[in-house]
Order: structure tokens, then sequence, then C-alpha cells
């Protein structure tokens, strides 16, 4: 398999990991316990500040190749593309009702806990849907040439989480899977 394909394999397990995570939190979060809104918060922004300027923005460039190749059902590119704008989205205003919660707006826990698990719930499919059916696609119809062009194209920025930890950013996350890796 190609450096690229390993790369995204890799980001899926680890987006796994924090999705099973965060999922605990929500967990807490229903059963009535204040979870911890700064690593929730440290969760979405590594969400936000890989997932979406490194990892989709990838994807998307394998996908567009083949569309453009004419490579069918073309739907098992374009809805992932798509997709990633409204994970996107979920993630925001899941991240916009933790922050509500800690200025102490008024909002229901019901609402705020089906926020987060909407995004849970569609980033887990997500994820299936491209491993079953794009991904495959991409590593049977693109060549060597299409392969060094996407990587030449693609954002180049170390996982700040997983790859170049930067736990001064991501301190409680970090910290956090430091622990259940111990376990």
């Amino acid at each position: 398999m190609n450096a690229i394909m390993t790369r995204l394999g890799q980001d899926h397990e680890r987006l796994r990991r924090v999705l099973n995570l965060l999922e605990e939190l929500l967990d807490r979060f229903h059963e009535g316990e204040e979870p911890d809104y700064e690593l929730m918060d440290e969760l979405l922004e590594y969400m936000d500040s890989y997932a979406d300027i490194v990892h989709h923005p990838t994807e998307d460039l394998i996908f567009q190749r083949l569309i453009d190749k004419g490579v069918e059902p073309s739907e098992s590119f374009t809805i992932p593309m798509r997709q990633h704008t409204g994970l996107s989205q979920l993630a925001k205003q899941f991240r916009e009702s933790l922050r509500g919660i800690l200025s102490e707006e008024v909002l229901l826990r019901e609402d705020v806990e089906a926020a987060g698990r909407a995004l849970v719930g569609n980033q887990r499919g997500h994820l299936i849907q491209e491993e079953r059916e794009a991904f495959p696609l991409a590593i049977e119809h693109l060549t060597e040439d299409d392969w060094a062009e996407i990587e030449a194209a693609a954002p180049v920025i170390e996982d700040p989480l997983f790859g170049a930890p930067d736990p001064q950013r991501f301190k409680v996350l970090y910290r956090q899977l430091i622990e259940q890796a111990q376990h």
C-alpha cells in the first residue's frame, strides 16, 4: 500500500481512539456527571486542526482524482466529500454548545448530548463508508503517477497529537490518551 493510504488508515485508527474517548465523556454527561470540558474542547480542536486541515483535504484530492478518471460509482467519492463539510459543521456546533455551558448559558443537557452523539455517529459512519467503498476503489484505480501527484498537492502537517505531539496545545487530551495506552 502506498504512503498516503497508510497514513489515512493510521489517521482513521487515531480518530477512532478520539471518538471513543469523546463517547465515553458523553456517557458520563448522560449520567449527569460534569465531564472534563477542557478535554472535550481539546478533542474538538484536534479534529478541527488536523482532520479539517490535512486529513480531509488529502482524501478530497484522492476522491476528485477518481471522479476525474470516471471511476464508478462516483457517489462513493462525492458523498464523503460533501460529508467532510458537514462533519466540520457538526464539530463546530457541538463545540459552541460546550462553550455555551462554560459561559453559563442556559442549554438543555439533552440538546448538548444530542449534538455530541450526532458528531460521533456521523463521523463513525463516514469512516466506515470511506474504508469499505472509497479507499478500495482508490487502491484499485489510481496509478503510481496519480499517487505522486496527489502526494505533491496534499497538505503536509505532522499530526499534532499522534505524530509530533504538541503536549502544550493538547495537554489534557495527550495525558488522557497516554493513560489509556498504559491500561
